[in-house]
């Protein structure tokens, strides 16, 4: 037997000690709707649709121990990075570069006709954008 879903989107928490700059990135740069903040014994979280899943900023009273490790898949195992499917990968790419973000990687084409990038977030973090070039 598996779960049982009782949602069809997956949560994604992201822990960071950068929590402005992080805030500014998924909202502004990347334009997330913000769902509601909520505080909770210890931390704050800040809930952000996407599609039908929801990404979750979360950041504590202490920081972890351990910061966030920079380069996405290439640095460290584990869940490394996020996937957005998008329908303006390129003015995404243009408003990203505008923004001052350094695209990890550029967009590149992996089947005629579509495409992804990475962009790194405050943390670290790789984000994907893909879709139709």
């Amino acid at each position: 037997m598996g779960v049982q879903l009782l949602l069809e989107g997956l949560e994604v928490g992201l822990v960071t000690t950068n929590r402005a700059a992080m805030q500014n990135f998924y909202e502004r740069v990347l334009g997330l709707e913000p769902q509601g903040e909520l505080e909770f014994p210890g931390g704050w979280m800040k809930r952000y649709a996407v599609g039908k899943s929801t990404l979750k900023l979360v950041s504590y009273d202490v920081d972890p121990p351990a910061p966030a490790a920079p380069g996405g898949g290439r640095a460290q195992a584990g869940f490394r990075y996020v996937t957005l499917v998008v329908g303006n990968l390129r003015e995404m790419a243009d408003a990203l570069v505008a923004a001052g973000c350094d695209l990890a990687e550029p967009i590149t084409e992996f089947t005629p006709g579509l495409g992804w990038l990475f962009v790194e977030d405050p943390d670290g973090n790789w984000v994907e954008l893909a879709g139709p070039l």
